[in-house]
This record gives C-alpha cells, sequence and structure tokens, in this order.
C-alpha cells in the first residue's frame, strides 16, 4: 500500500480539503505556544509559524497543497516547511498527536458551520418577516383533515414559520456555546514531563475555556449529533413549508404561481410549469436525516478509549452541513419571487364558503342526497353573498327555504367554521384591527430576530 493510498485510510479526499484550513490554523496556534512556553527557540516558533500562515493564505486563494505521497495533511505541512525553513519543520509535531489534532480541528469547522447556518437562518427570518408585512391584507383559508375550517392572513403563516425557525436558530446558538471550549488533553505533557500552555492554544484559536476531563477532550463528538439533530429539526420545517406551498400551487388551488427565474418546463411532457425547487425544498431534507441516522450508527456502542471511528462521523456532518445550507440559501432566494393570486385567495376565504361546507354536512348527516345538499347550500352562498351577510345571522325561515331538513342544529354546525373569521380591507366581514394586530406581531419578531442578529459573533483569533 502506497503512502497516498494509506491517507484514504485516515481522511477522505473530501475531509481533507474541509479540514485543512482549520489544520493549519491550529498548527499554527501550536507553533506559536511552543515558542511562548521556550519548548522551541522563539525565533525558530515565529519562523515556522509565518510559513504556515502563508499556506493558510494560499490554500485561502484555492490552491492546493496536498501530494499523493503525502501520509496526511501534517505531513505536507511539514514537507512544505521543510522547503521552506529546513530541518526545524519537525517541531510541528512536538508535544502534539493526531488525535487531538483533529478534535480541534474539527470544533474549529463546526464553531465556523454553526456561525455561518445561524447567520443564514436569522436572514431567512427576516425575509419571511417582510413577507409577512408585504401579504399582511391578504387573507388565507386553513383546511382540516383537507376540509375548510377558518381563515387566516398569508401573515400569519409566514409569521408560523418565522417562529419555527427562530427555535432552530435557539437551538443552534446553544450549541455554538458548547464550541468555545478547547478540546485539548494534558496526556503529551504527562508523558514528555514538558509542560504546555493549553490555554495559550485556546486564547489564539478563540476559545474561551478547557474540557479537563482528558477522555472527553479527545473522544467528545456530542457537538456533532446536536448539529445532525438540529439540522434535521429545521429540515422538518422546510419540507412541511415546502409540502404547503407546493399543494397551493396545484391547479386545483391555484393559490400560487413560481415566477421566474424559477420556473421550469418539462416539453417532452407538456408546456405546463412544473415544480422542482418545491420538490427539492420537500424531499432533499431526507438527506439529512440519513446522515442523521449515519452519526448515530456511527457513534452507537463506542468505547470512552478513543478510536478512529470517532472520526467516521465527519463526512457525515459534512453532508449535513452542506444540505442545511442549501436550503436555507434556496428558501432565501425562492420564497420572495412567488406570485399568489389575491382573488382567488379572496373567494377561497369567504366565511360564507367555509360555513357553506359545514352546512352540506349537515344535510348530508340528515340523509340529503351529497349532489341535491351541495345545490342547496349553492344557492345558500349566492343568498348570503347578495345580502352582505354571514349564515349564523339567517333566520330558521331563511334557512327553511333552501332545504327542509335544516334545523336549529344547523347553528352548532357552522360555529366553529365561522369561529373568529377575519379579512382584509374592502370585505364585507373585515376585523377592523386585524392588520394593526399583525404589525404589531411582526415588528414584535423582526425585533427579535436582529437581537439574534446581533449576537452573533465571529471568535477573536490571534493568529
Amino acid at each position: 500500500m502506497t503512502a497516498g493510498n494509506a491517507r484514504r485510510l485516515w481522511q477522505s479526499p473530501r475531509v481533507e480539503q474541509v479540514l485543512l484550513p482549520y489544520t493549519l490554523q491550529s498548527t499554527q496556534a501550536h507553533l506559536r505556544m511552543l515558542g511562548d512556553c521556550a519548548l522551541i527557540d522563539p525565533e525558530i516558533a515565529v519562523e515556522l509559524s509565518d510559513a504556515v500562515g502563508e499556506l493558510r493564505e494560499k490554500v485561502g486563494n484555492g490552491e492546493s497543497i496536498l501530494h499523493k505521497t503525502d501520509e496526511d495533511v501534517l505531513s505536507a505541512v511539514v514537507r512544505y516547511l521543510n522547503e521552506k525553513v529546513g530541518s526545524h519543520a519537525d517541531a510541528v509535531r512536538l508535544f502534539s498527536t493526531q488525535r487531538e489534532q483533529q478534535s480541534i480541528d474539527m470544533r474549529l469547522w463546526m464553531r465556523d458551520t454553526a456561525f455561518a447556518t445561524a447567520a443564514s437562518i436569522v436572514q431567512l427570518r427576516l425575509t419571511l418577516l417582510d413577507l409577512a408585512e408585504y401579504h399582511k391584507e391578504i387573507m388565507l383559508p386553513t383546511y382540516v383533515h383537507l376540509k375548510k375550517s377558518r381563515s387566516i392572513t398569508l401573515s400569519d403563516f409566514w409569521l408560523t414559520y418565522e417562529l419555527r425557525f427562530a427555535r432552530d436558530f435557539k437551538r443552534l446558538e446553544e450549541l455554538a456555546k458548547k464550541l468555545k471550549t478547547l478540546p485539548l488533553t494534558e496526556t503529551v505533557q504527562l508523558s514528555t514531563g514538558k509542560v504546555i500552555e493549553r490555554q495559550k492554544i485556546g486564547h489564539y484559536l478563540g476559545f474561551y475555556t478547557i474540557i479537563e476531563n482528558n477522555l472527553d477532550a479527545a473522544t467528545d463528538r456530542d457537538y456533532l449529533l446536536e448539529f445532525a439533530a438540529f439540522a434535521s429539526i429545521m429540515s422538518v420545517h422546510i419540507s412541511q413549508l415546502s409540502a404547503d406551498l407546493m399543494t397551493w400551487s396545484t391547479q386545483e388551488y391555484g393559490f400560487v404561481r413560481q415566477t421566474r427565474p424559477f420556473n421550469f418546463y418539462d416539453q417532452e411532457v407538456s408546456p405546463k410549469r412544473s415544480q422542482e425547487v418545491l420538490a427539492v425544498l420537500r424531499s432533499r431534507p431526507a438527506s439529512v436525516f440519513g446522515s442523521l441516522q449515519e452519526t448515530l450508527s456511527t457513534m452507537k456502542g463506542l468505547s470512552i478509549n478513543y478510536s478512529q471511528d470517532f472520526e467516521e462521523c465527519v463526512p457525515a456532518a459534512i453532508d449535513i452541513a452542506d444540505n442545511i445550507d442549501f436550503l436555507i440559501d434556496l428558501l432565501i432566494a425562492f420564497l420572495p419571487n412567488l406570485e399568489f393570486d389575491v382573488e382567488a385567495l379572496k373567494d377561497a376565504s369567504n366565511p360564507v364558503i367555509v360555513s357553506g361546507e359545514a352546512a352540506i354536512e349537515f344535510l348530508v348527516a340528515r340523509g340529503v342526497d351529497r349532489r341535491k345538499a351541495e345545490r342547496a347550500v349553492e344557492d345558500l352562498i349566492q343568498y348570503c353573498k347578495e345580502r352582505h351577510k354571514q349564515p349564523s345571522d339567517m333566520t330558521m325561515n331563511e334557512w327553511s327555504q333552501f332545504s327542509m331538513s335544516f334545523d336549529s342544529g344547523i347553528y352548532d354546525a357552522i360555529a366553529n367554521s365561522e369561529m373568529e373569521q377575519s379579512t382584509s380591507f374592502g370585505y364585507e366581514w373585515l376585523v377592523p384591527d386585524i392588520v394593526s394586530k399583525t404589525m404589531k406581531s411582526i415588528q414584535s419578531a423582526r425585533l427579535l430576530a436582529e437581537d439574534d442578529k446581533t449576537t452573533l459573533s465571529v471568535p477573536d483569533l490571534l493568529i
């Protein structure tokens, strides 16, 4: 087996590329610490640290420093330093182990990933609040078991999902707090008798505390499990939102349309618009769920003692991060480009029509043929519209004009369907303060989102 093939045993090329910037970052901090503690000549430490800094810049510009002959990433760093500063390059391996470096690198990556994802969630929430404000006067029917229930504003819909994503943000925020701890053990200094200053490394890398339990520091991967759980819950919310929008965009509902550049046409089948974006938003979360199960299965049953198995959960974590970021970015771009059919929503949200559904079921329950019941209620709805009244305001004599099967029980039957009905300006059944209440909810949610935005802070890095 060649050295290049041996490297594949420890990390896949993709994992190497993702963790490479963090490996260089932690290596540079380690070298600075060695010089500070006089474990190597301070001048040599500065020279090596500066050389690694140049490597970080190269990698940041997209250059690859890995060769097939390199045993691992650190070997590539040593090879480069040998070419740059000579024999002192091996100092990067002093008082350090591959196991501990991987633990630090993974935490650094997870910390940056959590920060970037949290910032995207805040942007998504603000996008939803903009939509809620724009649609504050548009009504939307709700459905219980696919039957029409009371109407709400479209703003209520957006606010509901903003609240769910706000909870997702808090879950990620709690995880981010735990990632401020450096997972560097005392094992090396206990075995060598040389004292390293772990606090120095933590200071350079922006960690605030240190995990004091050596076994836990080396083997803790709870943060990857928590990230997978957070991403799975948020993916559920994204899939639910997409499922609602997909239903409303069908020909049967006709409430919403996708606009350019999100129109896709399948010319081989028909020239009609397809729902590719919504289909991806609804189905892609399954990949996140699968990666969560992969992570759980990898971690299950592992001993408290360190083994290579702990690194096998990294590819799944990277997949999760890629997928959740993709879904959030797609939502931010897609949602503002939706067009809602206001007239279709107005007709569907008419409380008279909603009450009519209950009236049909009432007649059917009393033995009336459904088609006859539907025709009778259709005439009843037209009667109410022409007179600007609600079914609950009709007398029993009026009900009897449409079917003798109506009795006083009809008022209870339609009570729930008419409960809390509200509409936008220009509707006969307008609740005057509905828009002002909606705006208060939007303003309150916006303040919370802006506050969450200000809490996001990149750790202070001193290298």
